[in-house]
């Protein structure tokens, strides 16, 4: 064989290894990506969740304060759960 021709081959035979070796590389590489896509969607909606149940937390306690400080709040709740003060006539009507 000539030397160009040996060059030639050299060549081909290198690149054709980086390309398989490229292959490989980025075959064992794909399922950590996946991996690592699933745990940025599952991290979303956590984070998502997480600010649901805060909202939800300081809806409560607005509710606690006004429960607090906002009598006729107190007053409807208990007769919305048939509560009554001493000494108030009820009427119990049926059907």
């Amino acid at each position: 064989m000539t030397d160009g021709l040996k060059e030639k081959v050299a060549k081909i035979v290198t690149i054709s290894l980086l390309a398989i070796i490229g292959a490989l590389g980025a075959l064992s590489v794909w399922p950590t990506y996946l991996r690592g896509q699933s745990l940025k969607r599952q991290d979303a909606e956590l984070s998502r969740r997480i600010e649901e149940k805060k909202r939800e937390i300081a809806r409560l306690i607005d509710f606690q304060k006004r429960f607090k400080t906002d009598p006729d709040l107190v007053e409807r709740i208990a007769r919305q759960n048939g509560r009554v003060y001493p000494g108030e006539l009820v009427f119990i009507f049926e059907d």
